[in-house]
């Protein structure tokens, strides 16, 4: 269990991201229902390129995020990035006219509890109000793992003496992604039996729909249309020690769906169970994802609760079933990475699901064979043949890194992803794998690296020149151990793949990979590139004055 006592501005985004929900298909960043007053959206502005582990953020005290994986757009600096759809978390309870807000009403108490076994988001505050009455209210959210694109949402309220409760229900479309608008078209619309929605579509031509409908709601409900939004407002008198309950539930859907299912089917098909029956089959599918994936530490229980952190959020992320997009680097919990993917999907990613799940390792390993046509654009776009796996990639494999240091050198990648799918075929004991499905990906990443390899004319030596490997601080080095390494066993696996194939580059595939230095001092110790020992010492006691900050971004 996550638990976060108290309410703190300055941290209320990092806990947002850290109680992320997500059914693979869908992911809500862990916001307050009631949001903040203060603490608007659909500010607009340009974000620059820039190193993001550096990069200073505008300052915003909350931030919703409503995310499905493979929903993207063109930022005009930043190239596709994933979008920022709607909030439909929207439950704000007013009573006698006074609006519950963390910081400007006086609240007794707080608590936000994230409940890592079942990914049930839970509150619960004591609200004085203005007029001296006292308020209990909790709140329940989770998104359905039984049915992804449902999200179930509760409101309990209680007051200590008689008073009227308005609940302000809504899908607010005032909703930026990174500063910028990506809704071509944005209609909200209400229809009967309590529903509200909305239909979009986005600048890449994507259509979405919301809906959210009311149970059990108390009082009188009428709708309240405005700018972007849409909500149910339900009205009813309260009585001291009688608690009233409210129930929200809202569906999604996109126009990319492989399996469509309209929102109002999706509904329709839940409207039979409880709330508490829809969340019993939910914590059901959760438990036997548990049974599969857990760690037990012992004797540490601080890194115990780290480590079934990263594995809830691993468990969450995922979007089972469809290779069109793997894991981005912010695990679909915000959007400072774009929503792209990077070599982590090989590298950290791969080996937890190849050894808890390895339906799930198939769709990663899927998603880069699928992709293989951008990465052959990107070799093409730098004046290559073969294929070249983007540092930043999109859903289709295109290079969208704005940032040319990096884009242009951390090259790394497309060996960590013919690493990621030898990993694979091992360790799912698929012998033939990489000759009978992922073939044409070591193949043309081959012929890249014979491209992108350059000989001294002279000694006819071999050397990977103008690389970065994953010390970003060496941005521009020549032959980078990591990258040598890792392209020679890429090398190595294109030799055999291409034998068994009868290429007739395989056996330069061959030399290639015996021939790759790997820079080592007289003693034996491997350096990291060539010249290694010859970079100055970075100056930290005059550069690096503020040690709570990362070091790049006061350099």
């Amino acid at each position: 269990m996550l638990r976060e006592k108290g309410f703190d501005a300055d941290t209320n985004r990092a806990i947002e991201g850290l109680f992320t929900q997500g059914s693979g298909y869908l992911h809500l960043r862990g916001s307050l229902e009631e949001h903040l007053s203060d603490a608007p959206q659909d500010e607009e502005y340009l974000r620059m390129p820039a190193n993001v582990t550096a990069e200073k953020f505008r300052s915003n005290k909350a931030k919703w995020g409503t995310y499905v994986p493979g929903v993207y757009g063109k930022h005009p600096l930043l190239n596709n990035e994933i979008i920022n759809l709607p909030s439909f978390v929207s439950l704000v309870p007013y009573v006698d006219g006074e609006r519950l807000d963390l910081e400007r009403c006086e609240v007794a108490s707080h608590e936000r509890a994230l409940d890592l076994r079942t990914g049930v988001l839970r509150r619960s505050l004591v609200w004085k109000t203005g007029s001296g009455k006292r308020i209990e209210v909790r709140f329940e959210r989770f998104i359905s793992a039984s049915r992804r694109s449902l999200t179930m949402a509760r409101m309990t309220v209680a007051s200590d003496q008689p008073a009227s409760l308005e609940v302000h229900a809504g899908i607010d479309g005032a909703v930026r992604t990174n500063g910028y608008d990506h809704f071509a078209t944005l209609e909200p619309w209400a229809g009967e039996e309590k529903a509200i929605g909305i239909d979009l579509a986005t600048d890449a031509g994507d259509r979405v729909r919301m809906r959210s409908q009311l149970f059990s709601a108390p009082g009188e409900v009428r709708v309240a249309l405005g700018g972007r939004g849409v909500w149910l407002v339900c009205s009813a008198p309260m009585e001291p020690g009688v608690s009233l309950s409210l129930e929200k539930r809202t569906a999604v859907e996109t126009s990319r769906d492989r399996v469509r299912k309209p929102v109002e089917e999706a509904l329709e098909e839940a409207q039979p169970r409880t709330f508490d029956e829809l969340l019993a089959e939910h914590e059901e599918v959760w438990a036997r994802r548990w049974r599969n994936s857990d760690v037990v530490l012992d004797g540490d229980p601080e890194s115990q609760r780290a480590m079934r952190v990263s594995i809830y959020h691993l468990l969450r992320a995922h979007v089972g079933g469809d290779e069109r997009v793997a894991i981005d680097a912010k695990g679909y919990a915000g959007e400072a990475y774009w929503g792209r993917f990077f070599w982590d999907t090989e590298m950290y990613l791969l080996p937890f699901y190849a050894a808890t799940d390895p339906e799930r390792a198939a769709t990663l390993v899927g998603f880069r064979i699928q992709s293989l046509d951008g990465a052959r654009q990107n070799a093409a776009r730098y004046g290559y043949s073969g294929a070249r796996y983007a540092w930043e990639s999109d859903p289709a494999g295109l290079e969208c890194c704005p940032n040319w240091q990096y884009a242009d050198h951390e090259v790394h990648v497309s060996a960590d992803v013919v690493y990621g799918l030898s990993y694979f075929e091992k360790s799912v004991g698929d012998e033939e794998f990489l000759e009978s499905k992922a073939a044409d990906v070591v193949l043309e990443t081959a012929r890249y690296w014979m491209e992108r390899i350059d000989s001294h004319p002279s000694t006819g030596r071999p050397s990977l020149l103008g690389v970065m490997g994953p010390d970003e601080y060496k941005p521009i080095t020549n032959n980078n151990l990591f990258t040598n390494m890792m392209v020679a066993d890429a090398l190595e696996r294109a030799a055999e793949v291409g034998t068994r194939r009868g290429d007739p580059a395989a056996e330069l595939f061959g030399k290639a990979a015996q021939g790759l230095p790997l820079p080592r001092r007289n003693d034996g110790l491997y350096l990291q590139c060539d010249g290694f020992e010859e970079f100055a010492d970075p100056q930290f006691d005059r550069l690096w004055k503020d040690r709570g900050q990362p070091f790049a971004a006061q350099v």
